[in-house]
């Protein structure tokens, strides 16, 4: 501890205060002259009256930040050295400003803003300086610092850090599924192979199909490389395209922009909030009212944690509590969009190739249509984001220019598109943000081409397929067309009412259009069962129609039934016109563990104006694979004829020479989690292996026993924490705690743990002559214990265990046990008798007593 030095001060003339006083005389009298007094200070004292200097403890936002030499004298403060004081501050970034402000002589101490011991905190301790300034407490020798928080740095909420590389070993994860449908003696299917081999941050991607009429296509079979803040690719590989084309198949290379391997890349999608805290502060997050996270947090200028935050743009309100008691509320707006460029990190891109076609019987068609694109997106604030991208061929050229408008109100996205050859567009989308009873989604696309030109040629194979319900080219191409999409949704007090409507006009395909309300308004909702009102209208090109009905439900366990009944009016096109009753019923259920799975299926009779038509749908889904089932059967009259589909879809992960199935989950990495039984009693081993309910994140995802291994499907680029919690009655030991690991695409990480079986047991250690081991620390594998002062210990350790025990006096012994089976979940030793032995003890030389 550094001493203070004492106060020093130099002798000054005390100013005399001189008191005229007038003696009271009779009103007869004259006056008397007065008597003249002259005060000062008493000797000694008036030296407390000098400047003084001594060395004060420095504060900023209570934090402690070391010591400074000042002269003070009343209400005035002056620092000796302040280019060592600002040496102290961390975060200052303008240290220029500081020092003038701080460098001034007789600093005003704003000791009126000292905090009495029961003072309210909201009315003191605090200063808002123009650039800097001080509270001073002489009484306590303590100074704090003041700053705007313009010249101090921002804390970011995490620092950039990426996503560790996974272990260099091959692994291979293959995603098997397959469909087969059909109806009136048309049958089609369709085999799908996507599989990904990965060795660390590398990987080849490989997405085929076999179908019934193209054969073997390839529609990705590309490498990739990722690094820290870039993807690299080759092969055949897809482009983004921009929104008035769409994206390309092509044979080629590419490269752009990623933050993908960032482990803040959660965070950096939303808008910064930044707080200026005078204090250790904790900072609550609501939104509309309700909590959302909260965080406590360091004085100084702090980027909030906004990970968990919610996509989307509206209004928070941050409640920020003080270290000592005060209180506040800012309100900030908010946007968060993963879609878009993240501020400070633009997003860059460029890809080139030849255009690839899919073509019957052929693998990989490469065209002889050069292609490029290349492009940047850039956020220039948490509102506004701009974008351009430049796209060609050998042909043509075209330009596309966007912006992303993130309100209160709106989410707008709008874009221009200008082509070598004369062709423009125009694209205007606008979503509501989601935070008020209206919502609403409008899309609007132009495009004005000469003689109706594609603007990027379409992929050749595309009209091959037979069997298409309109095979009309202008329907896939991006020439001159009219497009337009809108939804309109309010919530009601009890229901909710709402529009939609589309229209398209191309100039070869012609026009079409729909449009109609709908509402549903609940009559009844008690328990698991709702009664509702719903009602619907249509007008298209083709005619209209019109429903009106209620609807059932009821939810029991693992089952559920559902009826319908109303009136329908419809006509077509041709001025056929039906009117009718319509209805339906449907039931559901499910139920676990059938044929190692879940299994849930539906069925139902429905009847519309077309007629009467079965329905039936079921699906299992294993750690093996899963299955799904669908049929339709017309029932009476001229109907149509039955329909059915088939499909089912597996999963594979391979890693080191070892195979692990996944049915249930599709996603691009594996988590195999992996026990091995470390049971070493064959006296009494257990009837099944001890189960263990497997955690990832905190979030349960299957039960492992021991021996055996579970394979978890997860996202790709996420780091993930895995632990094991025992479930089963028997006492367990795990080798460790939590296990991280990071997975890219591809990545099959393999994660295991020893489980050991226990026994709860207790006895009394006893030296030979009878007394006990009083206050004895034992020792074993995996657990320690002790004795008390009666010699009696409890612990939990492996059935035949070599208890290792020292004694307070420094004796020491080594006793083995056999702990037969526990009874009322402990396994009684009796006594047993300490006998010191020499080091290397081999358990079959030491036998319990009993």
């Amino acid at each position: 501890m550094t001493r203070r030095p004492r106060p020093t001060a130099r002798p000054v003339s005390a100013r005399p205060v001189t008191l005229a006083m007038l003696a009271l005389c009779p009103a007869t009298a004259a006056p008397a002259a007065p008597s003249l007094f002259r005060v000062s200070a008493p000797a000694g004292f008036d030296t407390l009256l000098a400047p003084q200097e001594t060395v004060v403890d420095v504060y900023s936002g209570g934090r402690p930040l070391g010591q400074a030499r000042v002269r003070f004298s009343s209400g005035r403060v002056t620092f000796l050295d302040v280019d060592a004081l600002l040496a102290l501050v961390p975060d200052l970034i303008d240290p220029a400003t500081a020092r003038t402000a701080l460098a001034q002589p007789d600093l005003d101490s704003h000791a009126g803003l000292i905090c009495p011991a029961d003072a309210d905190p909201t009315t003191c301790g605090t200063l808002k300086p123009a650039d800097a300034g001080v509270i001073f407490d002489a009484a306590r020798f303590r100074i704090d610092l003041f700053f705007h928080p313009r010249l101090l740095a921002v804390h970011r909420a995490s620092e950039r850090r990426y996503l560790p590389t996974p272990d260099a070993r091959l692994s291979l994860i293959d995603q098997i599924g397959g469909t087969i449908a059909g109806s009136a003696g048309f049958v089609d299917y369709t085999i799908q192979n996507r599989a990904i081999v990965a060795l660390g941050n590398a990987r080849i991607r490989n997405d085929l199909s076999y179908s019934s009429y193209y054969g073997l296509v390839a529609d990705t079979l590309a490498a990739e490389l990722d690094t820290r803040d870039y993807r690299y690719s080759a092969g055949v590989l897809w482009a983004p395209g921009i929104d008035l084309t769409g994206r390309r198949k092509l044979l080629g290379v590419g490269v752009q922009s990623q933050i993908d391997t960032r482990l803040d890349r959660t965070l950096i999608a939303g808008s910064p909030l930044v707080v200026s805290l005078a204090l250790r502060s904790r900072v609550d997050i609501l939104r509309d009212g309700r909590l959302l996270t909260s965080r406590t947090y360091e004085p100084g200028n702090q980027s909030l944690d906004t990970t968990s935050l919610p996509d989307g743009a509206y209004e928070l309100v941050l409640h920020i509590v003080e270290a000592g008691g005060a209180t506040r509320d800012e309100r900030r707006f908010f946007t968060k969009n993963a879609a878009i460029a993240a501020i400070g990190d633009p997003i860059v891109f460029g890809y080139a190739g030849v255009l690839a076609n899919d073509r019957r019987g052929r693998l990989v068609a490469p065209s002889r249509t050069l292609f490029y694109e290349a492009g940047i997106a850039r956020r220039f604030t948490p509102q506004l984001a701009l974008d351009a991208t430049l796209m060609g061929t050998n042909r043509t050229a075209l330009l596309e220019i966007g912006g992303y408008w993130l309100g209160p109100v709106a989410q707008l996205r709008t874009a221009g598109l200008v082509s070598v050859r004369g062709q423009t567009g125009v694209l205007v989308q606008a979503a509501s943000s989601g935070t008020a009873g209206l919502t609403y989604t409008f899309d609007l696309r132009r495009v004005w081409s000469r003689r109706g030109r594609d603007l990027i040629p379409i992929m050749d194979g595309i009209l091959d397929r037979p069997g298409l319900v309109t095979p009309d080219r202008a329907q896939f191409a991006a020439g001159a067309f009219t497009q337009f999409y809108g939804t309109i949704s309010y919530s009601l007090p009890r229901g909710q009412a709402g529009l939609s409507g589309f229209y398209r006009r191309d100039a070869r395909a012609g026009r079409s259009y729909g449009i109609g309300p709908s509402a549903s308004v609940p009559l009844v909702q008690r328990g698991g069962f709702q009664l509702m009102l719903r009602a619907d209208a249509t007008l298209t090109n083709r005619g209209h129609s019109a429903y009106v009905g209620i609807s059932l439900q009821r939810l029991r366990g693992a089952t559920s039934l559902a009826a319908t009944g109303g009136f329908r009016a419809n006509q077509g096109d041709e001025a056929s016109t039906a009117a009718t009753a319509v209805g339906g019923i449907a039931a559901s259920w499910q139920k676990d563990n059938v044929l190692g799975g879940d299994l849930s299926a539906s069925g139902g009779l429905e009847r519309e104006v077309y007629g009467t038509l079965a329905r039936a749908h079921a699906d299992l889904r294993t750690g093996l694979g899963s299955l799904f089932a669908d049929v339709a059967q017309p029932i009476g009259g001229n109907n149509g004829s039955t329909q059915y589909s088939l499909s089912f879809q597996t999963s594979a992960a391979a890693v080191g020479g070892n195979l692990v199935m996944q049915g249930r989950d599709r996603h691009d990495s594996v988590i195999v989690v992996q026990v091995s039984d470390n049971a070493d009693d064959a006296a009494h081993p257990p009837a099944t292996p001890a189960p263990f309910e497997v955690l990832v994140d905190n979030a349960a995802r299957g039960i492992v026993r021991a021996g055996g291994t579970l394979s978890v499907a997860v996202p790709a680029y996420r780091q993930y924490a895995v632990r094991l919690r025992p479930v089963g009655e028997e006492l367990t030991r795990l080798d460790g705690g939590t296990r991280q690991v990071s997975v890219y695409p591809g990545t099959v990480a393999r994660v295991a743990w020893s489980a050991s079986r226990v026994t709860a047991m207790f006895g009394r250690i006893v030296w030979p002559d009878g007394s006990p081991v009083a206050d004895a620390a034992i020792t074993t594998i995996g657990a320690i214990g002790s004795t008390d002062a009666a010699g009696y210990f409890q612990v939990e350790a492996a059935s035949n265990a070599v208890l290792d025990v020292r004694s307070s006096d420094g004796r020491r012994c080594r006793i083995a046990v056999r702990a037969g089976p526990a009874k009322e979940g402990y396994a009684a030793l009796g006594s047993l008798t300490c006998r010191p032995v020499a080091a290397g003890l081999r358990l079959a030389d030491v036998k319990p007593d009993q």
